[in-house]
């Protein structure tokens, strides 16, 4: 028992100093009654959302080439990184309106080109269902795909993993167990970002938030399947790993192409899912063909 005390008692130290010897290079912005962290860089427009699967240092390897290109910004969902938690339900739905918010409160003004990363992809995709005047293109960096509830059984380990948050995250054993660093080619980000990305991960009010978004992942995936995405003509990339992917997952992939008539897909052969880091320069690439077709077609219309 006494093990069992010291351990949390260190796990809630090492979560605290996280925290409070590594301030927010952005700014924090309050919405509905708790700080939320944003940082943005660059100027022009459209605005560039990024939206990561989990903690917003993430995309640190593109942040600042995107913003040579136009205004970008990125942000911690509630509970990861810097962001205080919330205690609404970790749904896709609830995540989406509080993004709506967030960017009200920060002034950052439509319109915007979505980008999501594995389930912020499934954000963004929802985003663009539920407002569909903000945004004018969008790109899915392996993306999760609404009908994962029914090909694929990786919902169980989720399952697994949010249980096993629960009970080692407070103890610090999710410290010991889970990778040293974060997944992707290390060499795209300063050894900074990347130290720093896994003190921001470790703390307690991330793993819980991890937790929670794995054991709300079935309702989510089945929010964004009624919602019956379509994004019309506005112009859309996705970008799939080509690296150890059963075949299904191509299948997925292939399907988010079809959700614009402007599309383009492309299954990055030397990339793993994290291709913003494995290949940092595809993405930008992607990011700027669509900043470049909504450029040649102001109003809309199809090319």
């Amino acid at each position: 028992m006494v093990a069992v005390s010291a351990a949390l008692g260190f796990q809630a130290l090492l979560s605290h100093l996280s925290l409070r010897d590594n301030p927010p290079p952005g700014r924090m912005i309050a919405v509905n009654g708790r700080q939320v962290y944003v940082r943005c860089a660059g100027e022009g427009s459209p605005t560039v959302i990024l939206q990561a699967g989990h903690i917003s240092l993430t995309w640190m390897s593109v942040f600042s080439k995107i913003s040579e290109l136009t205004r970008v910004c990125t942000y911690d969902r509630p509970g990861y990184g810097w962001s205080e938690p919330a205690s609404s339900p970790r749904t896709a739905e609830t995540m989406v309106q509080e993004l709506r918010m967030l960017l009200q409160a920060a002034d950052i003004k439509p319109p915007y080109v979505l980008v999501g990363h594995s389930f912020g992809g499934l954000l963004m995709q929802l985003y663009a269902t539920r407002f569909p005047d903000d945004f004018e293109g969008v790109v899915l960096v392996d993306s999760s795909h609404p009908d994962q509830v029914h090909r694929t059984s990786d919902l169980q380990g989720l399952d697994t993993i949010a249980k096993a948050l629960r009970i080692l995250g407070p103890l610090g054993l999710a410290r010991m167990v889970l990778p040293v660093a974060p997944a992707g080619d290390p060499t795209s980000r300063d050894s900074a970002v990347i130290d720093l990305e896994r003190e921001l991960l470790m703390t307690n009010r991330t793993l819980r938030v991890i937790a929670a978004e794995s054991s709300a992942m079935r309702q989510s995936l089945l929010q964004v399947a009624d919602s019956s995405v379509d994004l019309g003509d506005k112009p859309l990339v996705v970008l799939t790993q080509g690296r150890r992917r059963a075949e299904f997952w191509y299948q997925m992939q292939e399907d988010l192409s079809q959700l614009s008539r402007s599309s383009d897909w492309q299954v990055i052969d030397d990339a793993g899912h994290f291709i913003h880091h494995d290949r940092p320069d595809v993405v930008v690439d992607a990011i700027r063909k669509v900043l470049g077709q909504i450029e040649a077609n102001p109003s809309g219309a199809s090319p």
